[in-house]
């Protein structure tokens, strides 16, 4: 399905230069259509106790290698990806950046090369 988004908000907290809070919702300008290969996500709701090693993470992007995610047509993905600490995080993806990875951040992902992320 292709639907046009009607509104986009923004955390307001999001800082443009250490990305903490880069997050938004998105009002489309039509309901979706439900099928058995599209579902809403299931999140946890306040009360529960995350102690599983792998996370449900997603995020917008292409869908075949080499495909800019900057094209017009994006995809919402998920994957099960395990948390890491941020030492790990900063060692494998951020080396360039010491000190990149904020305590307002977490950081999941396969370390290993072509990995899924988020």
């Amino acid at each position: 399905q292709v639907i046009q988004v009607k509104t986009i908000v923004m955390d307001p907290h999001f800082d443009m230069l250490s990305y903490n809070s880069d997050t938004a919702l998105m009002q489309l300008d039509v309901p979706l259509d439900y099928k058995a290969a599209m579902r809403p996500a299931c999140l946890p709701n306040s009360r529960d106790v995350i102690l599983l090693p792998l996370c449900t993470v997603s995020e917008w992007g292409s869908i075949k290698e080499g495909v800019s995610s900057d094209s017009a047509f994006r995809w919402l993905q998920q994957t099960q990806v395990p948390v890491l600490e941020n030492e790990i995080c900063e060692r494998n993806y951020y080396f360039r950046h010491p000190g990149g990875i904020t305590a307002r951040m977490l950081h999941a992902a396969f370390v290993s090369v072509g990995g899924q992320d988020s």
